[in-house]
């Protein structure tokens, strides 16, 4: 062996010595950029978009909304989640994978009746098939239906039945809280394949010695003043005419808790797992698209997923044989003629 050939296989193992010292959380991120990335590779040369114009180009200028309704049983949940957005188109192309492209800034309230969540939303596309997102949203508890309640550390049990077990100890309470999201959407014939991410992270007024909140949205013992991850990957068929979707859903979940501030300082049982995994069909049916419509793409949907792995939902609080359910009607439209 050379000389050279030997500093090469010094740095070679200096280098992954010190990927293997960096922490959980980044390694956790960095297997999540790898698989983003080798899904972009796959789908590149593919496209769709939930709010791409059918038979034309999007115009320089666009103002849009997206609005959800949601009911979900295990976990019990009840919101409307919104977007409002400006967006400005950055270049023109023919091509569908790349038309859909923007810069957009707007409003992004979430509602239901036991928080509210408001605050300035962002996202840049520069294509059709990618974007990434951020909202900073305020956030109210109003202390009703069980929530907010926060625990003294990541080994706490914040089941179903605890949560409703305490509720002289909810409260009301306000913060922020940061997301940061991606997005990978493709369609080839009629397969459609989306992928969703996200990183959040709270940061709320807790009680003194609360160092995780329940966080009802996501279904997660969240660590306050810390991050947590969670990914829809939807894989979807399309049909009639484009008004049905039918296919598969898989979410996954994970916190990334802080051993010095998220950890109760009196249990020892450092070894706690709050990730979750679920998987399940999901059908959705659109009963029209008009490009330009105020009230555009109304659709229901059904979602069915069985979990996987939950710390309280499979046999410890809920049995495993019950699954997520949740039912919910969405729109979408333009307030500028696109024409």
């Amino acid at each position: 062996m050379t000389r050279c050939d030997t500093r090469h296989s010094v740095l070679i193992l200096r280098f992954r010595a010190r990927l293997l010292g960096h922490s959980s959380l980044s390694r956790g991120l960095m297997h999540v950029f790898i698989r983003i990335l080798m899904l972009a590779a796959a789908l590149m040369p593919l496209a769709v978009s939930a709010q791409m114009l059918n038979d034309q180009p999007p115009p320089q200028h666009r103002i849009v909304y997206k609005s959800t309704f949601a009911l979900r049983y295990n976990p019990l949940g009840l919101l409307l989640d919104s977007r409002f957005s400006y967006r400005y188109r950055l270049y023109e192309s023919d091509s569908k994978a790349l038309r859909d492209n923007f810069l957009g800034l707007g409003l992004a309230p979430t509602v239901s009746p036991a928080f509210l969540r408001v605050g300035p939303y962002v996202e840049f596309n520069p294509l059709t098939l990618f974007g990434v997102w951020a909202t900073m949203q305020y956030v109210q508890y109003f202390g009703s239906f069980d929530l907010l309640q926060g625990f003294p550390g990541a080994q706490s049990d914040f089941s179903d039945s605890a949560i409703k077990r305490n509720t002289a100890n909810r409260f009301s309470a306000h913060g922020w809280e940061l997301t940061l999201g991606a997005t990978l959407q493709a369609k080839v014939s009629r397969l459609l394949v989306r992928s969703q991410a996200r990183l959040v992270r709270g940061d709320l007024n807790l009680r003194p010695g609360d160092r995780i909140y329940y966080d009802q949205l996501y279904d997660v013992g969240a660590p306050n003043r810390g991050w947590f991850f969670t990914h829809d990957l939807d894989v979807l068929y399309q049909g009639l005419e484009n008004k049905l979707i039918a296919g598969a859903r898989y979410t996954a979940t994970t916190p990334f808790y802080d051993r010095a501030r998220h950890f109760d300082p009196g249990d020892l049982n450092t070894e706690v797992s709050n990730a979750s995994h679920r998987v399940g069909p999901f059908v959705g049916y659109t009963f029209k698209t008009e490009d330009g419509a105020r009230f555009n793409t109304p659709t229901v949907f059904l979602l069915v997923q069985w979990w996987l792995h939950h710390r309280f939902r499979t046999g410890e609080d809920t049995s495993a044989a019950l699954p997520l359910l949740g039912i919910g009607f969405q729109t979408t439209g333009d307030f500028l003629p696109v024409k």
